[in-house]
């Protein structure tokens, strides 16, 4: 690189020259932060936009419920009028004659009251609203907290990983150094030499892929924390490895009708019900309606001068409606289109349920057998560490050929990275298991009841 100032004094450029290597020479330290588990899910409900929206909708919902009173409040209404132009001829005889004695005024205040059996109903859907969005809030928390979780599990997964890379590498790297010094005195022929060139090209490209995925994984992973992509952090905390031994059909019937997707859609027929009753009601049952008005102003016919008069009307009327009784009207339809979808309903449940008790058993077994899987990859791992140690002291003494110590440092690098693999994977069924069970996970790590 070349750096050039014009038009600068020599003296100067010596100044900025010096002061651009120290720019470069100075590291831009980003901050570092401890992360743990709990930081890591609070901060991400701290800073989730679908959950302040969830919130919003809840709070609205439970204004409503709080408020039932508001179906059978009666309504009011109050108005003023004033009377400038009053009745007169225009084109006809005897022409357009404006009389301001004939202004008049006018105030009324009515109420009016509905009653229909369809109000209970009508109650207990708005509180069946909260009760909705309330389990939806939860259950997105819970979504939220769980993929925050695995995220979190994932990335100590791929820094474990590159740490095993580096160490790759520099072992790599090390044998190049001595194949280098048995190269040049004769002691290693070309092919030998190239494998041991590829050795440390193949590892440290694998590194390098490593490092980026772990990079954009990380980067992503801040966002949804809210947090600096820039931030470099150390992660503090795991789910404990434990074996999970239940009996999937005594989770279901524990744990089966506390899914929330099974007390959604029980909550979805309970809603079809009440709108059946709220529309069976509206369009069968007799309503009763109660109005009484106030009238005060100018005296009918009166001019605004007139004196004050005023007068006060009450009535009940009782309204009961035909048509739903007839088959095939536009009402009778619309009842037998409730009791459909409240049948379709039911039928969902059925299979809501049917699906439900299927992930639990899929998932249970596959826990276990994962657990299988973790406990052997582990073995591999301590018989291939304990083979490179024996090769390597092999190789030292002679009696193990380069290409063997090669292999059997490719053959831990291979344990251990399906046993993080199969360690990561297990964590991520165990949360799975979690949700489908609507439990804390760490319920698991301690053993259901």
């Amino acid at each position: 690189m070349i750096l050039s100032f014009p038009g600068v004094p020599l003296r100067r450029r010596r100044v900025l020259v010096f002061l651009f290597i120290l720019l470069l020479a100075s590291p831009l330290t980003a901050e570092t932060v401890t992360l743990t588990l709990e930081d890591a899910v609070k901060r991400a409900m701290d800073q989730s936009i679908n959950l302040k929206k969830s919130a919003i909708d809840l709070a609205q919902t439970e204004y409503s419920a709080g408020r039932l009173w508001a179906e059978i409040f009666p309504g009011f209404s109050l108005s003023a009028g004033l009377t400038f132009l009053p009745s007169t001829q225009l084109f006809t005889d005897p022409g357009f004659s404006y009389k301001d004695d004939n202004i008049s005024y006018s105030f009324n205040f009515g109420i009016s009251f509905s009653l229909n059996p369809s109000f209970r109903s009508s109650m207990k859907r708005i509180e069946l609203a909260y009760r909705s969005q309330l389990l939806s809030y939860e259950n997105a928390g819970r979504q939220l907290e769980i993929l925050v979780i695995k995220n979190f599990l994932a990335l100590i997964n791929r820094q474990m990983n590159i740490i095993y890379m580096e160490e790759n590498l520099e072992k790599a790297e090390q044998k190049l150094v001595n194949d280098r010094v048995a190269r040049e005195n004769g002691l290693m022929n070309e092919l030998d030499w190239l494998r041991s060139r590829l050795s440390v090209e193949t590892a440290r490209y694998d590194l390098s892929n490593s490092r980026g995925i772990y990079k954009v994984a990380l980067g992503e992973f801040l966002v949804l924390l809210g947090m600096d992509p820039g931030t470099e952090i150390i992660f503090k905390g795991t789910i404990e490895m434990t074996p999970v031994l239940s009996d999937p059909e005594k989770l279901i019937v524990e744990y089966l009708p506390k899914r929330p997707d099974i007390i959604s859609q029980r909550q979805t027929i309970e809603r079809l019900e009440l709108t059946k009753n709220v529309t069976t009601y509206s369009s069968r049952s007799p309503t009763l309606n109660l109005a009484s008005q106030w009238r005060g102003g100018s005296p009918q016919n009166g001019g605004i001068k007139d004196p004050f008069t005023d007068s006060i009307t009450g009535s009940v009327t009782v309204t009961i409606p035909i048509d739903s009784w007839i088959p095939g009207t536009k009402q009778n339809q619309t009842i037998r289109a409730a009791d459909a979808e409240l049948e379709k309903a039911k039928l969902d449940l059925q299979n809501t349920e049917t699906s439900a008790k299927t992930q639990i058993r899929s998932l249970v077994s596959n826990l276990q057998n994962t657990w299988e899987s973790v406990e052997i990859a582990r073995l591999r791992v301590e018989l291939a560490q304990r083979t490179v140690e024996a090769a390597e002291e092999g190789f030292r003494n002679g009696t193990v050929a380069s290409q063997d110590l090669v292999d059997r440092r490719k053959d831990l690098a291979d344990a251990r990275q399906r046993f993080l693999q199969e360690e990561v994977s297990y964590q991520s069924m165990l949360l799975d298991l979690a949700a489908a069970l609507n439990v804390d996970w760490k319920t698991l790590t301690r053993g259901l009841p």
